[in-house]
């Protein structure tokens, strides 16, 4: 009997590959290396050394309060909130302030350092997130876009806790694009950010919605330890050194209505175009906006991850400002570092669109942007004139209040004349950081009720010791300004003057 021979089984036609990317998109990827990507983040760290050797600025006054309660906690103590005007306690922040305890007073400018690195680190996380949506061309651009954001480059010039914040939050986002419904690594990013500002606590829990469908039940409970472990520690920090676990939303919402920081709802949703601008709202909300929706047509489902995380960093906007809380610019600065990565897209998007009459568009998108860009270059060259204004006011303020604080005339006064008596708030957790004096020994005169008779009185050349973010270096009048503010006092007689302070002295 002849064997039968087996019908062969028909090879199934093979499964249809997705579009390739349009050949320009192509060339341009071919260009790029990881020995490339890693020689740019060398020159970038050499770029920060360098700042931080020629820019000698030092952090804000919220992380100088950082620093001394980090001190206060090394020596055994609970951190001291009640001061004047206390910004508000933050859990990771105080714990850096902690690990930087043991460097004494070389911790400010460690921080600073510090936060210059990772500013370098939220340029390459920004790339990195960029790069796995768009490509390495508007990669590329996108850091170029987020560099000429000088709201940003303070933030990393001051040592202000809201840089790791964002570094967090975006790699957190660029692991999920890396391996969507990844987990664990996200939510501990976003456990960590929430112990930095409580925006991410909201990230957490619709992060941990996000992996419901995919998750098993007994892995999703203990992924909500992560999304409930960093509200839980904030609240349980509150009530330890307090006695009160929601002491930083009340004591928050308090100075917010001290500073005129409360907006309400309604007034919120209005400043959103203002806040969400950075530093031009033509380029960041016009340009980013249209890159938006040309990222959107690129995307398709793949624009899902940052339309949300921008649509919920507006949300924690809105639920701050309904809360009471300081509505100010930066709880914007998610979905405006989004714009500025659209900006990106507006000018690079064009390569990679297949379709030659939307290409067209995207084309002349990047025409007009390209145009607009160069109309508004004066108004880049002033805003970094304003910051490099402000560095060297904040070296000079500084290195000149260090100087008079270690004149020997000065330091045997300090010892003997009490109270230090200060223009305002803002110099008092710099001074008692490097004189290790307690609170009560210095005063704000915008905290006095009339002219002090007697003590050591340090006048500056400005009332404001700190340069706003959004206004000149020297500042304008304060409405909490009292006539004996800031000036010689009769029966005061000149002890020491050094740069921008002089210290007079009326004691017995």
């Amino acid at each position: 009997m002849t064997a039968s021979t087996p019908t062969p089984t028909p090879t199934p036609p093979p499964a249809p590959e997705p579009s390739a990317a349009p050949p320009l998109a192509q060339r341009i990827e071919a260009l790029w290396s990881r020995r490339l990507g890693w020689a740019l983040v060398a020159v970038a760290v050499l770029g920060a050394l360098v700042v931080f050797a020629a820019r000698e600025t030092y952090p804000n006054y919220d992380t100088y309060y950082t620093l001394l309660w980090g001190q206060e906690i090394f020596h055994g103590h609970l951190p001291d909130y009640h001061v004047l005007r206390p910004p508000t306690p933050h859990p990771l922040a105080t714990f850096v302030g902690w690990l930087l305890a043991p460097f004494g007073t070389s911790s400010d400018r460690l921080l600073v350092l510090v936060s210059l690195l990772l500013f370098v680190a939220l340029l390459v996380i920004l790339f990195r997130f960029t790069q796995r949506l768009l490509g390495s061309l508007v990669a590329l651009i996108a850091v170029v876009v987020v560099l000429t954001r000088t709201d940003i480059d303070l933030l990393a010039l001051r040592s202000m806790f809201d840089l790791p914040f964002y570094v967090l939050v975006f790699g957190a986002a660029a692991l999920e694009l890396r391996r969507p419904r990844c987990g664990w690594p996200v939510l501990g990013l976003l456990a960590l950010a929430g112990l930095l500002r409580p925006e991410a606590w909201l990230l957490g829990g619709v992060y941990w919605l996000w992996l419901i469908p995919v998750t098993p039940r007994p892995q999703l409970i203990r992924l909500a330890v992560l999304v409930v472990v960093a509200p839980v520690l904030w609240l349980l920090s509150d009530l330890i050194v307090e006695g009160q676990p929601l002491y930083s939303l009340t004591e928050t919402r308090d100075v917010a209505g001290q500073f005129g920081r409360q907006r309400g709802l309604g007034e919120a949703i209005r400043l959103i175009p203002d806040h969400v601008s950075g530093n031009d709202k033509i380029v960041i909300v016009g340009l980013g906006g249209l890159g938006l929706l040309e990222a959107i047509y690129i995307l398709r489902r793949r624009a899902a991850l940052p339309v949300a995380l921008g649509a919920l960093g507006v949300l924690t906007f809105l639920i701050i400002a309904a809360a009471g809380l300081s509505a100010i610019p930066r709880y914007l600065t998610i979905p405006s570092l989004l714009l500025s990565l659209c900006v990106a897209v507006a000018l690079g998007g064009w390569t990679l669109i297949a379709d030659r009459r939307v290409r067209a568009v995207g084309i002349a998108l990047a025409i007009v942007s390209l145009v607009v860009i160069a109309w508004r270059a004066p108004s880049y060259r002033k805003d970094v004139s304003v910051l490099n204004h402000q560095a060297q006011f904040v070296s000079k303020q500084h290195q000149s209040l260090f100087a008079v604080l270690d004149d020997p005339r000065v330091v045997a006064l300090m010892q003997t004349c009490r109270p230090l008596i200060v223009p305002t708030h803002s110099t008092i957790p710099i001074i008692r950081y490097e004189t290790g004096l307690s609170k009560h020994a210095i005063q704000a005169t915008i905290a006095q009720k009339e002219a002090p008779p007697v003590g050591l009185l340090f006048v500056n050349k400005t009332f404001n010791f700190e340069p706003g973010a959004a206004r000149s270096a020297l500042g304008g009048r304060s409405r909490s300004r009292q006539w004996w503010s800031n000036r010689k006092l009769p029966g005061y007689e000149k002890v020491a003057r050094h740069g921008k302070w002089t210290v007079y002295q009326n004691c017995p």
